[in-house]
């Protein structure tokens, strides 16, 4: 499966998929509830209001426009540049009330169009680049693209433009919401081959917050360190977290092209470094994959549930699968390949939660998501998702097809998917 996310982490060491949303106010006030005014047929009353002037990039934040023409249609559109400096924007037409108002929370564009239903957070959800898929990050197929952000280790959180225009099209305001991986306090250290054995990046919370459960979190087959925004996210949720590389880490990294024989032993050593931070408690540590790193997950879980207690798996295979970009075995446990075959997960110490989409264009992870729940695990299946269902909620999916083949056919349910899903990442993690 073609990608360019190798040759990303090896000019930026940035990781892949999704994106969300958090506010912070930019005004002459600089407040909560104060929005920038533009002059026009609104006047100059006209302002977008968020509910909080900052917010983690996983938390919804209320989004309204006041000031406008009574029981008028106005265009409310968001706009972001991603890490290629190329544009991405949504828009959607509104109607306001008799108060001048259009509060995203409780009314949803015109149409269902670009989202179907009321959600603050329902234009970064839809935004697409705006001159089409040409020049946008594809991502496993190639068929597949996400918006994708400076990485968090670089800028610790991005803007995102807001404006509200009249329905002759003249700008009446705007407002620029910040988001925010890392959390002020929360910190960040490049871990290299040579110092440390391992190649990733490691996110701290801030001091003082008590010691919490630690989380390895690894991408799949698109190689790369595909999971930095959910690592630094959850670092800002007090968990230190080590986002991974274990196959195709750029230019000079003495780790593999493919999965290959790759050996659990260097999971191991990433968890034991881990366990050891600040603010790590390590005998609640937990392994977070994605695809084709769900069979690791579980194999970690299962084959050192004296290191690892609890497992997150996300579009997962029940199965290990044969080698990519190799021959032989994808997976060796001291040395010895791993048979392909169905993972058993009775030595788990903790609990495996999967989730999957049951319009998985990839792999059946529909199938895969029930199989692990006939073994006493907690398993979520979401009939209209397809294969990116992982990380966090209010981000921009990764838009693919799904089994019908027609592109973005399962980016709402995708949505739905973390935005359930997450939280109970969360709980599970902080018990």
């Amino acid at each position: 499966m073609p990608s360019v996310i190798g040759k990303r982490t090896a000019r930026t060491a940035v990781a892949a998929l999704a994106l969300v949303l958090a506010a912070t106010g930019c005004s002459a006030t600089d407040s909560a509830g104060s929005g920038d005014s533009g002059a026009g047929d609104g006047g100059p009353s006209a302002e977008i209001r968020t509910d909080r002037p900052s917010a983690l990039a996983d938390q919804q934040v209320g989004i309204e426009a006041t000031g406008l023409p009574e029981n008028s249609r106005v265009q409310i559109v968001a706009k972001a540049e991603d890490w290629l400096h190329q544009p991405w924007s949504s828009a959607g037409t509104y109607t306001t009330g008799d108060d001048g108002a259009v509060d995203l929370a409780e009314q949803a564009p015109l149409g269902g169009k670009p989202y179907p239903k009321a959600d603050s957070t329902g234009l970064l959800g839809a935004m697409l680049p705006e001159k089409g898929t040409k020049g946008a990050e594809t991502i496993g197929t190639g068929k597949a693209f996400s918006f994708h952000p400076e990485a968090p280790e670089e800028q610790r959180a991005y803007k995102v433009r807001l404006s509200v225009r009249s329905q002759g099209g003249k700008e009446l305001a705007h407002r620029e919401l910040k988001r925010q991986w890392l959390a002020p306090g929360t910190g960040h250290r490049r871990l290299s081959e040579t110092k440390d054995g391992l190649n990733g990046e490691l996110y701290l919370p801030k001091r003082g917050g008590g010691d919490k459960a630690p989380v390895l979190l690894f991408g799949g087959s698109e190689g790369g360190n595909a999971g930095t925004y959910a690592a630094a996210l959850l670092a800002s949720h007090g968990h230190p977290t080590l986002a991974l590389c274990y196959f195709q880490c750029g230019k000079g990294s003495e780790r593999p092209d493919g999965i290959e024989k790759i050996d659990l032993a260097y999971f191991e050593r990433a968890a034991k470094l881990l366990g050891r931070q600040e603010g790590a408690d390590g005998s609640k540590l937990a392994v977070v994959g994605n695809s084709r790193g769900s069979e690791v997950a579980q194999l970690l879980g299962q084959r050192k549930p004296e290191l690892v207690r609890d497992v997150v798996v996300y579009a997962p295979s029940a199965v290990v699968n044969g080698p990519f970009r190799g021959q032989g075995a994808a997976w060796a446990d001291g040395g010895k390949p791993i048979p392909t075959g169905p993972i058993s997960l009775d030595r788990v110490r903790g609990q495996v939660l999967a989730v999957g989409g049951g319009n998985d264009k990839m792999w059946d992870s529909d199938r895969a998501t029930r199989a692990i729940r006939s073994q006493n695990q907690n398993g979520m299946v979401f009939p209209g998702a397809g294969h990116h269902v992982n990380w966090f909620p209010y981000g921009q999916p990764g838009q693919e097809g799904g089994r019908n083949g027609q592109i973005v056919s399962t980016a709402e349910a995708d949505q739905q998917a973390r935005a359930e899903s997450w939280p109970k990442v969360l709980k599970l993690l902080d018990r």
